[in-house]
């Protein structure tokens, strides 16, 4: 995957100004030395969503949102990462740089998106045309207002070979246009005969767009009975079908928080929900559910509801779905399973029983691990030991793609139970039990640290003054990263065994490559990393009033502490080493200065 260079987000993140981005989509006020708003992430009367044009970031103490100008694009446009920074590259007029190698693909023609663009535009005009009345007459009777019609830009394309020719002229004398078709799909070439032709003829047009609206695709359906029924763009440069999702750009635009995501079949069934107020469907385009899909949705929202056929086709097709779905499955995250009668597909079912009734049977959707046991369990015979047992190994291979230890311990406390087994026979049959080995490997290693702890409870202690230090330098560091400039020498910082002093070693390491940063853009460099949320919490950590303004001296002190200890462990290694191997010239001079500091008090700075 292509890289985008961490020296361009730093200069993207120094050119704009978050407030000026924010109160562009949220008006702020101007309250002290920061701005507010009521949080546009839920629903307050009250504002409790700041930003700081300092630390250029905003944090909301109601809900807990928080981020620099690329966490907000990202949170309110509802875009992945490189989409962001890409839309906020574009509103400063730059152009997104990638890292030299880092990227197999072909670089992307811009001018693919333009094109698609006029395209869309073309056949909506269509629409309008003589050549157009059936295909409205058609949308008309499937139910579709005009403005759902144009909500999803859907057009219309004549039952002709060169339509294309009208939108962009003589395409012969045009031959880097005519490849540019050619690369997007429009266009198809007969090299029999060496001549082109529209892909895409006498259809009801559906444009497919990116998480960015830009379009990439379409999806035509015939109007008549010829075939195939529905008709898509094929794979291009800006198009890969198992990556995206009809109908995911206009569900994020009609919803500023979706809490749920409806995953169907069919271009019509996205269209057909829309107009009976159900804006939170997507379909597949002719794939089946892959596991890209649900990271994306995942991205987006916490709940999926996967809808399907309710014949043999449709459950395979679930448990083809769980086949991708159940390795993503961790805290927060929900999957859940929605058959419909047989002969009945979304866009008919919301036709016959309105919209409300068939919100509840969305509500009323199967959790995945109650459609598996019910399911597994139509193959066997509970009733016999022999069927019992069958149970378990089918759903072994299910149970293995479980990687969240907390859905593992449910889904198999929920298969044993079903099994009429005890957790320690189901563990018995399904051989090595990967959640059980981790269990005991951790608690061996809890068993160990309360053997040291009880050995030694003044050095917990310690430990704990240590990492409560670490903990209010970062929050210095994070909160003003100008005051890393006070601190010199900081190497030895790599001697302490805490993973704490190894991230504010790293802290003072970025701010002295890169003086000018704000709060916002150094969280930048954590990102992706599990430490994120936690450095997030502490650059916004509000301090006392009375330890306001005294910043530079409690930074020095917090870096004078952790000195003491780090020349204490040093000493102690050195005197355990003279003991027992005897030291080299160099370490007993080493220890000779050791000792003499710890006879002094600690007075010096920091700097030293």
């Amino acid at each position: 995957m292509a890289l985008i260079p961490q020296h361009f987000i730093h200069d993207l993140l120094n050119r704009v100004d978050i407030v000026d981005l924010i109160d562009s989509r949220v008006p702020l006020k101007k309250a002290g030395t920061s701005y507010k708003a009521c949080c546009p992430f839920h629903g307050e009367k009250t504002p409790s969503f700041t930003v700081s044009q300092d630390k250029q970031f905003y944090h909301c103490f109601g809900c807990g949102a928080h981020g620099n100008a690329i966490g907000f694009i990202m949170e309110y446009d509802r875009l992945e990462f490189p989409d962001a920074v890409e839309e906020l590259a574009s509103s400063l007029g730059l152009e997104v740089p990638r890292e030299q190698g880092s990227d197999n693909r072909p670089k992307v023609d811009e001018d693919l998106y333009t094109i698609m663009s006029k395209i869309a535009a073309f056949y909506q005009q269509q629409l309008k045309t003589p050549a157009g009345k059936q295909a409205i007459e058609y949308l008309k009777n499937r139910g579709l207002s005009g403005e759902i019609a144009k909500q999803y830009a859907i057009g219309f394309v004549p039952n002709e070979w060169n339509n294309l020719e009208k939108i962009f002229g003589n395409l012969k004398a045009n031959p880097k246009l005519q490849k540019q078709l050619l690369d997007c799909g429009m266009l198809i070439k007969n090299e029999e005969k060496n001549s082109i032709y529209d892909r895409f003829r006498d259809r009801i047009m559906f444009p497919i767009k990116d998480k960015r609206g830009r379009i990439i695709a379409f999806g035509g359906r015939v109007l008549g009975q010829g075939e195939p029924k529905y008709l898509n763009s094929p794979e291009t440069p800006i198009f890969h079908k198992s990556n995206e999702l009809y109908g995911l750009y206009q569900a994020r635009q009609a919803n500023r928080k979706l809490q749920r995501i409806l995953i169907v079949e069919g271009y019509m069934d996205v269209v057909a929900l829309a107009q009976f107020g159900i804006t939170n469907a997507v379909a597949t385009l002719g794939t089946a559910t892959t596991a890209s899909h649900i990271q994306q949705l995942f991205r987006t929202c916490r709940e999926l509801v996967l809808c399907f056929d309710g014949d043999r086709a449709g459950r395979d097709a679930a448990l083809r779905a769980l086949e991708h779905a159940l390795p993503q499955l961790r805290d927060g995250r929900e999957i859940k399973l929605m058959f419909l009668p047989d002969g009945e597909d979304p866009d008919s079912m919301v036709r016959k029983i309105g919209q409300q009734a068939f919100e509840e049977k969305i509500a009323q959707a199967l959790p995945i691990f109650e459609f598996l046991l019910k399911y597994l369990a139509k193959q066997v015979d509970l009733d016999s030991v022999t069927g019992r047992g069958q149970l378990v190994h089918l759903a072994k291979p299910y149970l293995e793609k479980i990687s969240d230890p907390i859905y593992h311990e449910f889904f198999s406390g929920a298969l044993a139970e079903k099994a009429g087994l005890t957790a320690d026979k189901l563990e018995k049959i399904l051989g090595a039990d990967q959640s059980a080995t981790s269990n005991s490997v951790s608690q061996a290693q809890n068993s160990y640290q309360n053997r040291i702890n009880s050995k030694s409870n003044l050095q917990a202690q310690q430990k704990k003054k240590t990492n409560k230090t670490i903990q209010l330098a970062l929050t210095l560091l994070l909160q003003n990263p100008k005051l890393a400039q006070t601190i010199d020498n900081y190497a030895w910082l790599l001697t302490l065994p805490d993973k704490g002093s190894k991230v504010l070693h790293q802290v003072l390491e970025i701010i002295a490559t890169n003086p000018k940063l704000t709060t916002g853009s150094l969280l930048e460099y954590w990102r992706e990393d599990k430490l994120y949320p936690r450095l997030a919490a502490l650059a916004v950590t509000e301090r006392e009033e009375r330890m306001q303004g005294n910043e530079t001296t409690e930074l020095q002190d917090c870096f004078k502490h952790l000195l003491q200890q780090a020349r204490k462990m040093r000493f102690n290694f050195l005197q355990q080493k003279a003991a027992e191997h005897g030291l080299t010239e160099q370490e007993k001079s080493e220890y000779q200065q050791l000792l003499l500091l710890a006879k002094n008090s600690p007075s010096k700075s920091a700097k030293n």
